[in-house]
């Protein structure tokens, strides 16, 4: 059987993105919507000209442990892009809550050196719904280009519980990390994670989430405390990892196994299958539990 296809995207240009309390705002309400057969908005959001502010890169490094060393993270332009992905799951079109979502896995690629003070166009999409073994998962996919030249895209994968949709193949299925062999890893580092480090992560990237703001706002959507991002903790490992330069490309997936919660300890294992890879996880205290599994490999000057 084919794969599911999306309807051809409309283009729509955003001169100018709605605050960030408003698209919150505008997700809470979907919670509460009736359910309905699921289909994704057939939208490309872009943002035309987007320049990389060298004080935005500064605070989101100084969160994430990158050093100046290490020039525009790997991960920092999924923050560039994070507006679009809110309105992508905010708009009225799409047919769940954005808070009602799981990030389960992400995927970035940089494929040519960022640099503070350069101008990117950034596009978002949506890929087409396929079953999970726990609901319905699509990909917001982001390509980010410079003058015309594709310099870095990413994946985000996200499940909606429970959902069916009887358009999607059911011969199609995104693996679940646990199926895939995990190598033998080596404990390289523990972290203590602050109270504040979720405020701290939104105020960067701008993901006010309230999963990872307060315990009181996480306890309101079933967790017993907030929980760090996700993002936060891909891109404190890939900080750990990251050779002491700039990277000339790179390549990072991660996949979010088990809330990490804030406060709280977690502990860094890793393993090298090659001087310019590193295997990793980030696990709780003991060792036992993964909190994240990926991989980590680039290129440098």
């Amino acid at each position: 059987m084919h794969a599911p296809t999306m309807p051809r995207a409309r283009t729509v240009v955003v001169e100018t993105l709605p605050p960030p309390a408003k698209l919150y705002g505008r997700a809470l309400p979907a919670l509460f919507r009736r359910a309905r057969a699921p289909e994704l908005p057939a939208l490309r959001l872009v943002r035309p000209n987007v320049r990389i502010d060298a004080e935005q890169v500064g605070r989101y490094a100084r969160v994430c442990g990158f050093i100046p060393e290490h020039g525009v993270p790997l991960t920092f332009p999924h923050v560039l892009a994070f507006p679009l992905h809110l309105m992508m799951l905010t708009d009225p079109s799409f047919p769940w809550s954005a808070l009602g979502v799981v990030h389960l896995s992400n995927s970035v690629r940089l494929r040519r050196p960022l640099a503070a003070g350069q101008a990117l166009r950034i596009e978002v999409e949506c890929g087409p719904l396929v079953p999970h073994h726990k609901g319905q998962a699509f990909t917001l996919h982001t390509r980010i280009y410079r003058r015309g030249e594709a310099v870095w895209d990413g994946d985000s994968v996200y499940l909606k519980r429970g959902a069916r949709s009887e358009r999607a193949a059911p011969s199609i299925e995104i693996a679940d990390a646990a199926d895939v062999r995990v190598p033998l890893l080596a404990r390289e580092a523990r972290w203590q994670l602050p109270p504040q480090l979720g405020r701290d992560y939104a105020k960067a990237s701008g993901d006010f989430n309230p999963i990872h703001l307060h315990m009181l706002s996480a306890k309101a959507f079933g967790f017993p405390r907030a929980i760090a991002h996700g993002m936060w903790t891909l891109a404190r490992t890939l900080a750990a990892l990251h050779p002491v330069k700039a990277l000339a490309s790179g390549y990072a997936h991660g996949d979010f196994k088990t809330p990490l919660y804030i406060p709280g300890d977690a502990t860094l294992w890793t393993a090298a299958p090659s001087p310019v890879a590193r295997d990793f996880e980030v696990r709780d205290l003991a060792g036992d539990r993964p909190h994240l599994r990926g991989h980590f490999e680039w290129e440098l000057p």
